[in-house]
């Protein structure tokens, strides 16, 4: 295998020890003061569903002919009965405090909504004498649960923001235009202050924020506190889990601290590069870590056994860098070209992965690369502690290993074909989905929040039915009215939750009217500026999956194309953007995935020069995956966004290892070419399952942690990620050397191979 430098690079490693100590040290004070000053965590899904796609043309359609929905913020206020007189004014007197709260340049209520009468043929309606419901004259006399009940009944939308049993409320509030695109959303001093309005109320009712904007919000803080928390403490634990296997805290030290560091420099790397971690970049840390844990557990132990030949600590730094290292490397290259291939054929929404993914591997390269070795110079002592034995488990399997390669290589093989077969009939058949409540704990208050809302009010889901003015003339005509009245009533026929086509109609006709400048809420939410076209809000939960949207959708659309009216009506906003996008972004990134195997596999073809190694890579580096995945399809649940990162996980443990092994049979191979296909395998098994038996430990320690998130998304990931770590071990123990074995079958096939890969071997 090629040393790519290497080789000549180990001795000034050892020679500048200090040095390198010193810059490493000023590196990670540096990223830790900006990782703690200036890391920036976003639960805005949207960010990441921006593309080219109709579906979001149509999102960006709408929000610039109408309104930016997705920013508009929701309160739900819940009071024991809102109809009690008292409890009615301070409502009042609370929605008019709102009016003067930051960023609020409107609130939109059950107050907001007017009064329209039924009109004579041929009447126009005088919208200067229009008045809100509440508040006409003609209900000043009637008792406020009268006026509340008949609210629900007579007017467009309010029972969309009253319940009915009149003890559930929501409110829109529109925020005013942004002074930048980043100070967009509600700013925390604007959701205290409103919080604090709110508490002077608190014997009446209780305000709560709800709605999409609050839920990605919650996202955000519960990602920050999970990644927190968990880097913490999963730190900790794999330093404890190092002392056991090590039986040497010097040597937990030097395995445990080139993990933590790379950590560091990835998140200060974001933070320089203002770049804020998502729900998709959450991917990376993980990997950073398990690919310097795996890397550096390599390389300590190349270095620890040359150590136990009686070499000095300088000669085993120069030992292990020069020979595991060009390993090393290639893990790194080959999982880096993985998160490349992932952003391949996207649609601009896996760009920041793919980025952040490539930098976060190479970081961790060069924290193993340097920190490892440094760390070990200043650290290990060639007493009997530092070289003592590693613990019997770490080579329990490698005996059944080599038995397996010698005498069933034929067998292990026709049965990972016939598996493999099998689980990518699976992977065919495995659907994908998304729920964007999935990143929020079960006890979320926001949770049971939406979900109170979708039984009593239908939801807070953003879903908007855009309707064209029939005879593309401003204004509504009695012909405009009878079409609009066919659309109102084919809706219905589609909706579980049917509006109120009269009211509607009314509400209609006065917006046609309107002047889109009146400063009237309804006018600027509903009708656009050139009044061609008209907004119509549609009851949707915020809780339900993707699936379940889009078949909302389909219903309304083949009803609607039923009724000839199909052309006539578009449907966009938040919920659809994600019913539409978030699935296509599952899909592209298990199509990136397959993608990035064949990528490295080409690569480990080029890099070794040799075809037969790459294919021999192909099936025992897919089976880890494929297996995981293949438990959605027996649970008879959808693959999530967590998944489909964890098969990521997967693939990236699974070819570490298999690039291990390889440098491993060269090795061997090249210092002594006379030795038999399977004496070369079975050196090369030997020398790499302590380290893969370690480093499978302490990554399933550090996982185990992920089962303390109040993340159910989170807690999933970490046991799929354990389970792709077991599957990695026996794929890359047992079935890649009966690969070898087969392909590599002659003592003179194997020495071509050997030659193929290096015409100079590494010593």
């Amino acid at each position: 295998m090629h040393n790519f430098g290497l080789r000549h690079f180990a001795p000034k490693i050892a020679t500048h020890a200090r040095m390198l100590a010193v810059l490493m040290v000023l590196v990670t004070l540096i990223c830790l003061a900006l990782m703690f000053t200036r890391t920036t965590f976003t639960g805005d899904i949207n960010e990441n569903l921006r593309n080219n796609s109709e579906t979001y043309h149509q999102f960006e359609a709408l929000e610039e002919t109408f309104h930016p929905f997705s920013e508009d913020e929701y309160l739900l206020i819940e009071s024991e009965d809102l109809s009690r007189p008292d409890t009615y004014a301070a409502l009042q007197d609370f929605l008019l405090d709102l009016q003067f709260a930051p960023q609020m340049e409107t609130a939109f209520s059950i107050f907001s909504l007017p009064e329209l009468s039924a009109l004579a043929p041929g009447e126009k309606r005088d919208i200067g004498a229009v008045r809100f419901f509440l508040t006409s004259p003609t209900l000043a006399d009637l008792p406020v649960a009268e006026r509340l009940t008949k609210l629900r009944k007579d007017v467009a939308f309010a029972d969309k923001m009253l319940s009915e049993d009149l003890t559930t409320t929501l409110v829109v509030l529109m925020l005013s235009e942004p002074a930048t695109a980043s100070q967009s959303g509600f700013r925390q001093e604007s959701v205290d202050e409103i919080l604090q309005m709110a508490s002077s109320y608190k014997e009446h009712f209780k305000v709560s924020l709800v709605g999409i904007p609050e839920i990605q919000r919650s996202i955000r803080d519960t990602l920050n506190e999970d990644q927190t928390k968990l880097t913490i403490v999963a730190t900790i634990f794999c330093i404890l889990v190092s002392g056991l296997v090590f039986r040497s805290w010097r040597s937990a030290v030097v395995c445990t601290l080139p993990a933590v560091v790379s950590a560091v420099w990835y998140f200060g790397f974001l933070a320089l590069m203002k770049i804020p971690v998502d729900f998709l970049t959450t991917i990376v840390p993980t990997m950073v870590i398990v690919v310097a844990f795996a890397d550096g557990m390599h390389l300590y132990m190349a270095m620890h056994r040359k150590l136990l030949t009686g070499a000095s600590v300088r000669e085993a730094v120069i030992f292990g860098v020069g020979t595991t290292g060009p390993a090393c490397f290639l893990t790194s290259l080959t999982t880096s070209l993985a998160f490349i291939g992932i952003g391949i054929g996207s649609t601009g929404s896996m760009d920041r992965l793919a980025f952040t993914g490539t930098m976060g591997i190479m970081l961790a390269f060069f924290a193993v690369i340097i920190i490892l070795p440094t760390t070990a110079l200043f650290l290990l002592k060639r007493d009997e502690r530092s070289i003592a034995p590693m613990l019997p488990l770490l080579e329990s399997l490698s005996p059944l290993a080599i038995f397996v390669t010698k005498r069933f290589y034929r067998l292990a093989v026709v049965v990972a074909l016939l598996l493999g077969a099998g689980l990518v009939a699976i992977h065919f058949n495995t659907k994908a989905d998304f729920r964007v409540v999935d990143y929020l704990p079960e006890d979320k208050l926001i949770l049971q929040h939406e979900r109170q809302i979708e039984q009593k009010l239908g939801g807070t889901g953003q879903l908007y039915a855009t309707i064209r003015d029939p005879d593309g003339q401003r204004g509504i005509s009695e012909s405009d009215k009878e079409q609009i009245s066919a659309i109102f009533a084919s809706l219905n026929k589609g909706l579980s939750k049917p509006l109120k086509s009269e009211m509607l109609l009314g509400m209609t006709d006065y917006l046609g009217e309107a002047s889109f400048e009146d400063g009237n809420p309804l006018s600027r939410r509903f009708i656009s500026e050139d009044g061609l076209s008209f907004c119509i809000p549609l009851p949707l939960a915020s809780i339900i999956t993707a699936t379940e949207i889009r078949q909302v959708i389909e219903k309304i659309e083949d009803q609607l194309a039923g009724d000839g009216l199909k052309d006539m009506v578009t449907f966009s906003g938040v919920s659809v953007l994600t019913a539409y996008q978030a699935p296509v972004m599952i899909h592209e990134l298990r199509a990136g995935l397959i993608s990035a195997i064949f990528i490295v596999i080409a690569s480990i073809m080029l890099i070794t020069r040799s075809a037969r190694l790459g294919l021999a890579c192909l099936v025992p580096n897919m089976i880890p995956i494929l297996a995981v995945e293949s438990y959605f399809w027996f649970a008879n649940q959808p693959l999530s966004l967590s998944s489909v990162i964890a098969l990521t996980i997967a693939f990236g443990i699974a070819v570490d290892n298999s690039i291990h092994l390889l440098n491993q049979v060269h090795l061997v191979g090249s210092e002594d070419e006379s030795l038999e296909t399977q004496d070369v395998l079975s050196g090369a098994i030997k020398a790499i399952s302590p380290a893969v038996m370690a480093t499978s430990l302490l990554l399933i320690a550090g996982l185990t942690t992920s089962q303390l998130s109040a993340l159910p998304s989170v807690a999933l990931f970490g046991r799929l990620v354990m389970a792709s770590l077991f599957f990695a071990l026996i794929s890359n123990l047992f079935l890649l050397p009966s690969f070898l074995a087969v392909l590599t079958g002659t003592k003179k096939r194997r020495k071509s191979l050997v030659e193929a890969e290096s015409r100079e071997p590494m010593r």
